[in-house]
């Protein structure tokens, strides 16, 4: 039934509240008025501001899913005659690189296994052999299996060596602790969809006004990407193509209700969903595969009982209303997720513990002594 209320266990799109959702039914509004623009105004700077930036930040909207928003970064940030630098240990570093030499950018790997966060020793290796490279283009929250890759720590290593950075938080912004506004970070890229607790459509750039001002001038790799375009359009309240204005709307709901929860309160919020999840889950028999000191407080990848496919006990969950997801590639076949972003509280994650119980209960797991 596609009107039942789900419980989402997968990372975005999250659960919304019902105010958020009833923010998309709003009078119909041309996005060329002064209504449009005042809405686009108050999300850029409430975007900024609930990040931790000053004003030599600001924020540029793409309509479009969080790639759009990370390829905007990528294809416009690197100078022709420059190279790339990507983290890769997941599914998320690996898109990096392909919109990378999409648009005949010359990108060099740094990589770890997918259960493993990055060393920022290696990172400082490769930026040794490769003085090509302007900039360091990392995911902090890599949502393949749900480690975090250590931001603060690369940053460091980047600033040294005198290079820039592009961080994809598409699934970690506004849910995990991060310092957005450090040297060298130049571009954070984020989704309405994820810990924001927006609804799809609209995804953004956190930029520093200098790194965006820098690339006037420069052949665009892209029609539609064209960051410095969208940022320069949207500072003088225009749009350079047709926004999502109803989903702009549902944002604008979701930053006033992040503001009014607090973003230090969403993330410790998160981080108690994830050990009432881990806790009960691990009281189950289920095994982890990324380490204590690796996980984030926003997703879990946990091994399949022996003798469970992923798509019995995805059915034997959904029967209950909760939704989970699947591992990525190879992981499919041995391993699942279970995100707890969104409006998600502990009580309902004491509830998804139950409800794995009792799937495991239906599907013959023995229980654990």
């Amino acid at each position: 039934m596609a009107d039942r209320e789900w419980i989402l266990l997968n990372p975005g799109p999250a659960n919304t509240t019902a105010t958020v959702r009833a923010a998309l039914v709003m009078p119909d509004l041309c996005h060329r008025e002064p209504e449009y623009f005042e809405m686009m105004r108050r999300c850029r700077a409430e975007i900024t501001r609930l990040a931790g930036c000053g004003e030599d930040w600001t924020t540029v909207l793409f309509t479009g899913s969080g790639t759009a928003a990370v390829e905007a970064a990528i294809c416009s940030a690197v100078p022709a005659d420059r190279a790339l630098l990507v983290v890769d240990n997941g599914v998320y570093g690996d898109r990096m690189l392909k919109i990378a030499r999409a648009h005949a950018i010359t990108a060099y790997a740094v990589r770890s296994d997918i259960f493993t966060p990055v060393s920022a020793r290696d990172v400082e290796m490769a930026l040794a052999v490769h003085p090509d490279v302007s900039h360091v283009a990392v995911v902090h929250h890599e949502t393949t299996t749900g480690l975090l890759n250590p931001v603060a720590e690369i940053a460091r290593v980047a600033h040294r060596l005198g290079r820039r950075m592009i961080v994809d938080a598409m699934s970690s912004l506004f849910g995990e602790p991060l310092d957005v506004s450090q040297e060298p970070l130049d571009f954070v890229t984020a989704s309405a969809n994820k810990c924001l607790q927006g609804v799809p459509g609209v995804s953004f750039v956190l930029a520093r006004r200098a790194a965006l001002q820098a690339l006037r001038g420069r052949a665009p790799r892209s029609v539609y990407l064209d960051l410095h375009a969208h940022f320069a359009t949207q500072e003088q309240d225009n749009t350079p193509f047709t926004p999502a204005v109803q989903v702009l709307h549902a944002m604008q709901q979701a930053l006033a209700e992040l503001a009014q929860e607090g973003v230090k309160y969403r993330v410790a919020r998160y981080a108690e969903n994830a050990r009432v999840l881990r806790e009960g889950l691990a009281c189950l028999g289920l095994e982890i595969l990324v380490a204590p000191d690796g996980r984030s407080n926003i997703l879990t990848t946990f091994r399949l009982p022996p003798g469970v496919a992923y798509d019995a006990l995805h059915d034997a969950l959904k029967g209950r209303g909760y939704v989970i997801y699947a591992g990525q590639g190879d992981l499919r076949a041995y391993a699942f997720r279970v995100a707890n972003m969104g409006t998600l509280t502990p009580r309902d994650m004491a509830g998804v513990v139950r409800a794995f119980a009792d799937a495991f209960a239906e599907l013959g797991v023995p229980a654990r002594a």
